[in-house]
């Protein structure tokens, strides 16, 4: 143009058509400056991109790039997104968890209500130990308390009879459903004390009569 100018241009009607001064200044309030301003409406991306934004945002009203939250933020969505550092609750809670299917995996409260505590506590059902064992007990205290095994040797009789007393008994109780005795040593019951007491009377008593009809008949054959 050599410094001279375009004069009489129309008022634009396309994007391509060219624009006139009057036309910039009247649309330059509506138009975001180069420089930068301050928006007084939304703007429709129609599905379009903003690019190139500051990587760190300073302040909390800042757009933040897609790459600082996954940097910053969990995607609750995928399953490979871990936590960085502890997550501080500050005294709220996490709700709506499901129930647990691995070892590491967190539990409701609902879940953990279900198992007994290390602390005690008292169960509703049965325990099937499936042929483990309970291991460790503490000294019984109460009559319905379980026992170990070397307590039951040390302080009760088998019913096989094959553990021994180690100590008399007492307490002025019976011994009680006392079998036959077999050998020597062996308790009798009242039954048996009382059928060979009554036995060895008998036994005697024969004894006796034969004795006295033996010194009848002595005395008789002396006299004659």
């Amino acid at each position: 143009m050599k410094g001279h100018l375009v004069k009489n241009v129309r008022w634009p009607e396309k994007d391509h058509g060219l624009a006139n001064r009057a036309y910039v200044y009247f649309v330059a309030g509506k138009r975001l400056p180069i420089e930068g301003c301050t928006m007084q409406g939304d703007i429709g991306m129609d599905q379009h991109s903003i690019r190139n934004i500051k990587p760190n945002p300073q302040n909390e009203d800042e757009v933040v790039p897609k790459q600082w939250i996954e940097e910053n933020f969990l995607n609750c969505y995928s399953p490979a997104s871990t936590m960085a550092k502890d997550l501080n609750m500050d005294g709220n809670h996490v709700s709506y968890m499901r129930a647990p299917e691995q070892n590491h995996h967190a539990v409701t409260k609902g879940y953990a209500d279900t198992k007994l505590s290390l602390l005690g506590g008292s169960m509703q059902e049965g325990i099937g130990m499936t042929g483990n064992r309970i291991s460790h007990l503490g000294e019984p205290v109460q009559s319905n308390d379980a026992v170990r095994l070397s307590y039951a040797n040390e302080f009760y009789q088998k019913r096989d009879g094959t553990n021994w007393m180690t100590g008399p008994l007492h307490g002025g109780f019976q011994v009680i459903r006392v079998g036959n005795p077999r050998e020597e040593q062996d308790a009798v019951n009242l039954q048996t004390l009382q059928t060979s007491a009554t036995s060895v009377l008998e036994q005697a008593t024969a004894a006796a009569n034969t004795a006295v009809s033996d010194a009848i008949t002595n005395h008789s054959n002396i006299l004659n």
